[in-house]
């Protein structure tokens, strides 16, 4: 009897037991890698989303703070400039108040005037240049240009102009993109003006160039949002701006006085500047590669303001809509 047993168990497990056991060692693997794998999957999409957050904030919020500083002791009518597109991003060019030293720190004769620089001559070409009496505004220059440890100017290649005729602000305003710079006498800058003034001079031609931030976006591949030249962030698909005037100088905003929305579009030559009251801007940005949950899901582009075409969305990205609203508390109605 006693050997019985012993033979018993020294047979081991049956086929079945062994089948048995390799099936739900299987699934326990199965299981595990699956929720291993549904939870990376998980973790990166957070991540991607919440990037995509952050940059929205993070751009939102330096465009928001050029806004509210645009006009800043420079005219009024060369607060703010840019270019409409209805197939495509927008442009806008904010005056650079980071150029421009505190109040405090100006002499009594230039905290009293318009900053500007006083143009001679525009000899037009691609890109116009244009001859100024200083490429320092306010006496103390901001921006190194050539790299060689000393600030020489106060505009910079990269960024934005904005002109202005101040003896006649009904003409609007003409911006672009500033390709070069000559410090040494005669002074020029050189820039790719997006737009001409709407209308001739009648009164006489006071012109004054103002250095701007150029917001640009560009379709990449990956899309892109550049401030004078240098890349802000990448997946930035849109850039959509709306501009608010008050016409009428009654006070407010009232209908019809919107451009650059669903039922006017923007046009800086036949706008008055110096009556601009706030901008809205509206930035469409997209997760990084598609969402691993659902990667064969068509993601939907989003169309703001006056954007009549669709930005491509025919992947699985995730996209996310920041707006904003605001006030250019240096432009004050009379």
């Amino acid at each position: 009897m006693l050997n019985r047993d012993r033979q018993r168990n020294s047979e081991g497990f049956s086929l079945i037991e062994l089948l048995v056991a390799v099936a739900i060692t299987f699934m326990i693997i199965l299981y595990t890698t699956a929720t291993f794998t549904f939870q990376q999957q998980t973790y990166l999409n957070v991540e991607q989303i919440s990037e995509t957050q952050q940059n929205s904030r993070a751009i939102g919020s330096l465009i928001e703070r050029d806004i509210r500083n645009a006009g800043f002791m420079v005219p009024p009518a060369a607060a703010a400039c840019g270019a409409d597109a209805d197939d495509g991003s927008d442009q806008l060019f904010l005056s650079d108040a980071d150029a421009i030293r505190n109040i405090d720190e100006l002499t009594s004769t230039l905290a009293t005037g318009d900053l500007g620089a006083d143009v001679s001559s525009i000899v037009s070409g691609t890109p116009d240049v244009v001859s100024v009496d200083d490429v320092v505004i306010d006496g103390q220059a901001t921006y190194d240009i050539d790299a060689d440890g000393t600030t020489d100017s106060d505009f910079q290649v990269g960024g934005g102009a904005i002109l202005v005729d101040t003896a006649n602000t009904d003409r609007g305003v003409r911006c672009g993109s500033i390709t070069a710079i000559k410090t040494s006498t005669p002074q020029n800058v050189s820039v790719n003006f997006l737009n001409d003034f709407g209308a001739a001079a009648t009164i006489g031609e006071n012109l004054i160039l103002v250095p701007a931030h150029a917001y640009i976006q560009s379709d990449g591949p990956p899309p892109q949002l550049r401030r004078n030249g240098q890349l802000m962030a990448t997946n930035v698909e849109d850039l959509q701006v709306a501009y608010f005037y008050d016409d009428d100088e009654d006070g407010q905003v009232d209908a019809g006085e919107y451009r650059g929305t669903s039922t006017v579009d923007y046009d800086p030559s036949a706008s008055v500047g110096e009556n601009l009251r706030e901008i809205r801007f509206n930035l469409i940005l997209r997760t990084g590669s598609d969402d691993l949950h659902r990667p064969n899901n068509a993601g939907t582009g989003q169309q703001t303001e006056n954007r009549d075409t669709d930005i491509a969305g025919d992947d699985g990205r995730r996209r996310r809509l920041h707006t904003t609203t605001v006030r250019l508390r240096n432009i004050q109605a009379d």
